[in-house]
């Protein structure tokens, strides 16, 4: 059996085997498995005759398939938000920034800005950075937006088949641009990888490749979340009333009415939840399944650490929903139409009567009915945030706390509203009292916050006090939390570039520093386990994963290098529980389930190796080392002749260049007894072997003629 990888030096092994694993902190899930997948077989003809495996659509057809029957529910329903989830440029209307003069953004560094453009309907965002040498200029066309209902819209550029998002935003409440915090120093547009997990909470359906993260056939797209998202694919539903036009196809499509609560529930949690980490394939979850067998949730903390705006999750926490056995999210938002804001507000009068509210007699009549502004209050969730031209860290919107609760201080913010718009004498000395009572309340969260190095929260903390009114208590506490927060950002980017250089003991200091600022930053030990590593300081190394686990129990990346390590060293055992944490935390990684196969392999388990590498083979049918592993493990179990099947497809994908997979094959062939085969291969990957790699090659090919 050969080793993984063959580097005469554990500490070259290590600096770049880190270099691989730390594109980013957490280890997205980005490739998918199911449970009967298929024994690989595959055909002996050239890999470039082979299409990449895309995602086939099982059912889902469109809003205007829908329309053909309910056109008055879809008229409807082409004003929610929900519709316009995600868009091209020529489906409507675009933001005023792309007027002439208002299309510039600069950023914190002097050489660089953006210009927001058009010529038609092309939409573009240009990154200009100015040196030496004149001016350069990356164009990056626009494909497709996120945004609805004047909230904020985010860009996105075709590259290829890749969906690359472009860090400048439209913020509609505050009517200018903003750029996402970006490492500055990159190259290009600074666009970063789309997910599919991002696409899928904006679209109805894609084809994307099989085992990327970002690819797709752009023709593939159904936009916006309509109703198949909540109803189910519509294929089967409309055949059914095609060949029987009158009869009643409920059958054949979901009615989330129809649910039991929990399930009718999840329907909106796919999308306004953590459930962030997949189980299996984009789009494989059904309106009436269990979420959970789709979808792991993250835990956080601190709601700056939510995805997006977890609404479910809050409103589940709130009495009203506990005390109620009917309550959803329907209850106050209809699907279908566009928000009625005032129909949010008449949702509590189906439990609560007027007279109920203990506050209603000392508010002002004229907010005596505003439930919402009381219970569930607009706050800054500052977890999705941008730079503009004049500042740092602006979340663009506020989102109603769906805890629904007792908040005096929401109460407070209420009435305080209420006085200024009616600016009568005899109010303006209860306004100035909120106003202060509101400050001394957010500003003694923001110092809390900071305190604890939640720089974020503190940042969220005092804009709400700002909310109330601007003194310089409020802009003092504002700026530090914006400081503490831009410089831990600027050493992590300072670090990454140390690192990159090979100049690891610089590295060591600026994330000791960081980390003495803010001790929980998961990106910082994670990073600093790095530098470390490339000391040769495994040691210290693996206590920085560790304390990363701890401070991010969502992220498998610390699992993931310290199981590494242990292969590396041949400490089967501890390779194996790492591996085996992480992949309980990504279940759909690819690259994971590899290592998992391979610590399985070197405790014995040979026959679950086997399940867990077909598994990552079908998450990513690219994935050439599993193959190879597959073919190894196969042959060790005594099934030489199916060995060769995943051996020839890991040398197709390389296309016959590729040292390692060419052995792999020899040797299966080999163990086959296919002789004349094993030796064709075996020379042809002596050929191909680069220098350092010829001696394991040679050794692996004279076992192969030795009969071994």
């Amino acid at each position: 059996m050969k080793s993984h990888p063959g580097s005469p030096s554990r500490r070259l092994l290590f600096v770049a085997l880190t270099g691989a694993f730390l594109g980013g902190l957490i280890v997205v899930s980005r490739w998918f498995w199911t449970d009967d997948t298929p024994r690989i077989d595959v055909a002996v003809a050239d890999v470039d005759d082979e299409p990449e495996p895309v995602a086939q659509n099982p059912g889902y057809l469109g809003l205007d398939a829908c329309a053909e029957c309910h056109a008055k529910r879809v008229a409807e329903f082409r004003g929610t938000n929900h519709f316009r989830a995600c868009r091209r440029p020529t489906d409507g209307e675009m933001p005023p920034g792309f007027a002439p003069g208002q299309g510039t953004l600069p950023t914190s560094r002097p050489d660089i800005h953006f210009e927001m453009t058009h010529t038609g309907n092309v939409y573009s965002q240009v990154t200009v950075r100015t040196g030496p040498g004149g001016e350069h200029r990356s164009v990056a066309s626009i494909g497709h937006l996120f945004g609805a209902g004047g909230l904020d819209e985010v860009n996105f550029s075709w590259h290829g088949d890749h969906l690359t998002e472009l860090p400048v935003a439209w913020l509609h409440p505050l009517g200018q641009w903003g750029h996402v915090p970006v490492n500055l120093n990159a190259p290009g547009d600074l666009g970063r990888e789309g997910t599919f997990r991002c696409q899928e909470c904006h679209n109805t359906w894609f084809a994307h490749v099989l085992g990327s993260i970002d690819r797709y056939k752009p023709d593939s797209f159904l936009f916006g979340v309509t109703c198949e998202r909540c109803h189910g694919p519509g294929r089967e539903h409309v055949t059914v009333h095609k060949s029987h036009p009158g009869h009643a196809a409920a059958e054949a499509i979901v009615h989330p009415g129809h649910l039991v609560r929990e399930r009718q529930m999840e329907i909106c949690t796919q999308c306004h939840s953590n459930a962030i980490t997949r189980r299996d394939p984009p789009f494989s979850y059904r309106p009436g399944e269990p979420l959970a067998e789709h979808f792991r949730t993250l835990v956080t903390r601190h709601p700056e650490d939510d995805h997006v705006a977890n609404q479910v999750k809050y409103l589940q926490e709130s009495k009203c929903f506990q005390h109620s056995d009917s309550m959803t999210c329907v209850t106050c938002h209809n699907p279908h139409r566009p928000t009625d804001h005032a129909a949010v507000q008449k949702s509590c009068l189906k439990c609560h009567e007027p007279a109920a509210c203990q506050e209603r007699p000392r508010v002002p009549a004229g907010v005596r009915d505003n439930c919402a502004g009381c219970h569930m209050p607009p706050r800054i969730w500052v977890n999705v945030h941008f730079h503009t031209a004049n500042d740092r860290f602006v979340p663009p919107i506020r989102r109603s706390d769906h805890r629904i609760a007792i908040h005096p201080v929401a109460r407070d913010r209420v009435v305080l509203e209420w006085y200024r718009k009616h600016p009568e004498t005899d109010t303006q000395h209860e306004a100035e009292r909120l106003a202060h009572r509101q400050t001394d309340y957010w500003l003694a969260e923001a110092d809390a916050r900071q305190r604890d190095h939640r720089f974020l929260a503190a940042i969220a903390a005092s804009r709400e006090a700002a909310r109330a009114e601007v003194t310089p208590a409020v802009r003092r506490h504002l700026a530090d939390a914006i400081a503490a927060q831009s410089e831990v950002l600027d050493d992590l980017v300072e670090a990454e570039a140390l690192i990159d250089a090979g100049r690891y003991a610089g590295a060591v200091n600026t994330l000791n520093r960081l980390l003495k600022l803010k001790p929980d930053f998961p990106e910082g030990h994670a990073q600093l386990g790095k530098a470390y590593a490339g000391e040769g300081r495994l040691g210290l190394a693996i206590e920085q994963w560790r304390e990363q686990s701890h401070c991010d129990p969502n992220s498998s990346y610390g699992y993931v290098m310290i199981g590494w390590l242990a292969l590396l060293e041949g400490k089967a055992d501890e390779a194996l529980e790492m591996y085996r944490r992480a992949d309980e935390i990504s279940p759909f990684d690819a690259e994971i389930k590899y290592r998992l196969g391979w610590a399985l392999e070197l405790n014995g388990h040979l026959s679950e190796a086997e399940a867990v590498l077909r598994r990552a083979t079908a998450i990513d049918p690219g994935h050439v080392r599993a193959y190879e592993r597959l073919s190894e493990i196969l042959r060790r179990e005594g099934h030489a002749e199916e060995s060769i099947s995943p051996a020839r497809h890991a040398a197709r994908l390389t296309h016959f260049k590729d040292a390692d997979a060419l052995m792999t094959l020899a040797e299966a062939d080999a163990a086959a007894g296919h002789r004349k085969e094993a030796e064709e291969f075996g020379v042809k990957a002596m050929q191909t072997a680069p220098p350092d790699h010829i001696d394991a090659i040679r050794a692996r090919l004279d076992a192969v003629r030795a009969g071994h």
